[in-house]
């Protein structure tokens, strides 16, 4: 059953990853028939989890150590500058669990980008399992916005499946104009683009001056065909805040689209339309990793004939974009001041 956008989605705990994540139309689903499942793509770099020392014993007789600074002062997973991370892309049903490789031939682009710096590549691609591994090597310091897209495919996906995906993307209007073109119960030839981004906190090595704040970081869009961008910034979310997120197609903000929010072990997804700005308002209910995902339908014209191969037969054009974002548990809420009252008159001295 799909949620209201009023209803609350379930959030898991946060792990020791973030993950970035595309929701696949059209793969080959378990019984080998090809249509729109609830398969689901995701990017993870791996990284450590912000840790505070414990404090050293006190020798007997001596004062009490004091506690050691954090390793990581960030509440969030942070990578050191300069350090090399693995990052792993698995497709799966049922999200988080991994289940098949991605193979490293699909993948057009994997970057990492910190500020205005030139995007920095994830390299290395190899399969291993159920994953398909890359690497990261974190150069510069703050926030660090992770991209990945796939090559465009070309599948055909059964008239039923395809009908629900749409009533679940929310694209009305090609739900209307297959019904208008007595489509709505034969096979649609679509071709897929696929994109997704992620969020991680790149800071200084140890003893290296700080020259810049993960948590300050904004994002900004990244250029894929379709993407979500999250307002304010995105490593600092807590439970209770409302997240703005922008659809951007082709770098314009798309109005009236569907955004849906998932989290792990959720039976259902919160969902929110995009304003004429094209910015939806998700609230971010407790705290732990959360996905939104989101889709572009239309119908091909006869000058994506010149694209390619795949295209001359495709009647559709689906785009998915998905953003991950790890959601902090709730501020700590803040002690009341003391009553403001008269002072006792101060007692005098003996003479």
């Amino acid at each position: 059953m799909r949620r209201e956008p009023t209803r609350e989605a379930t959030i898991g705990n946060p792990g020791r990853v973030i993950a970035l994540v595309i929701l696949a139309l059209g793969a080959t689903s378990a019984t080998g028939a090809a249509g729109a499942t609830t398969a689901e793509t995701w990017l993870h770099p791996v990284l450590p989890e912000s840790v505070v020392k414990a404090a050293p014993a006190a020798r007997r007789g001596g004062r009490a150590a004091r506690p050691a600074a954090p390793a990581r002062p960030a509440p969030f997973p942070t990578a050191v500058s300069g350090d090399t991370s693995f990052v792993e892309v698995t497709t799966g049903e049922s999200y988080p669990e991994p289940g098949s490789a991605v193979p490293p031939e699909r993948i057009e682009r994997s970057f990492a980008r910190l500020g205005e710096g030139r995007p920095m590549p994830l390299t290395g691609a190899r399969v291993d399992g159920p994953l398909t591994r890359l690497e990261a090597t974190w150069l510069g310091q703050g926030l660090a916005t992770l991209g990945l897209l796939l090559l465009p495919e070309g599948r055909t996906v059964e008239a039923a499946a395809f009908e629900t995906f749409l009533r679940e993307a929310g694209a009305r209007e090609a739900l209307a104009l297959r019904a208008k073109k007595k489509e709505s119960k034969k096979p649609a030839r679509v071709v897929t683009i696929e994109s997704a981004r992620a969020f991680a906190g790149v800071v200084a090595p140890p003893r290296a001056k700080r020259t810049a704040d993960p948590a300050a970081g904004r994002d900004e869009a990244l250029g894929l065909p379709l993407e979500l961008v999250a307002g304010g910034s995105p490593l600092t979310l807590r439970a209770g805040d409302v997240l703005a997120a922008t659809l951007l197609r082709d770098g314009r903000p798309l109005a009236g689209a569907l955004v849906r929010a998932f989290a792990p072990g959720a039976n259902a997804a919160l969902e929110a339309e995009t304003d004429a700005h094209g910015t939806a308002s998700i609230p971010l209910e407790r705290e732990g990793r959360l996905l939104l995902s989101a889709a572009s339908v239309r119908r091909t014209e006869k000058a994506d004939r010149a694209r390619g191969e795949i295209w001359k037969k495709a009647d559709w054009e689906v785009r998915r974009t998905t953003l991950e974002i790890l959601v902090l548990p709730k501020a700590p809420a803040k002690a009341a001041p003391a009553p403001k009252g008269k002072r006792p008159p101060a007692k005098k001295k003996p003479r």
